[in-house]
């Protein structure tokens, strides 16, 4: 009899052990499991939303020379310097002569992501001349939008035309 009372004692306290011992480590280890299958996932999100900035930034490395194309005809800011040196050289490249230009920024009554600068430019020289100031004005870079001529017989030299050009400009906010 003091066999099976040893045995059932023995019995008795592997299954208390077990259950007091095993069992929590257990849940433990299961609970452990899930957290790191958890934070793995995050991991792997984490590392393809990094790999999707690296291809971005690689695609704008790749396309620097486009994103300065798009900046020479529409530029972040006014560069009011750059827009007489401009027109300035479009004008010696056609043949006209500038008498006097203006600039003034232009109020803006509609939300937009760009604004406009007003260029006011008088000009003398023969008509086929102001032809081809036009023409370069359009083939520019820079964005330009021609809205208003005015022309005018010139009192100072024979075969020449005073012209009056308002141009406007762009640049971004």
């Amino acid at each position: 009899m003091q066999k099976n009372t040893l045995a059932a004692i023995i019995s008795a306290v592997a299954v208390f052990a077990f259950f007091v011992l095993v069992l929590p480590q257990y849940d433990a280890i299961k609970l452990i499991k899930e957290a790191i299958n958890s934070r793995q996932a995050t991991l792997n999100e984490r590392t393809a939303e990094s790999d999707r900035v690296r291809e971005m930034d690689s695609q704008a490395k790749s396309r620097q020379a486009d994103i300065n194309k798009i900046k020479s005809f529409m530029p972040e800011r006014k560069q009011v310097d750059e827009l007489v040196s401009s027109i300035q050289d479009i004008a010696e490249g056609s043949g006209v002569q500038i008498m006097g230009m203006a600039t003034a920024d232009a109020s803006s009554y509609e939300e937009t992501r760009y604004k406009k600068m007003l260029i006011g430019v008088d000009i003398v020289g023969p008509y086929p001349s102001f032809v081809n100031f036009l023409k370069l004005v359009e083939q520019s870079l820079r964005l330009y939008d021609v809205y208003e001529v005015n022309a005018a017989a010139s009192t100072t030299s024979v075969g020449s035309v005073n012209f009056s050009v308002k141009i406007n400009a762009y640049y971004l906010k």
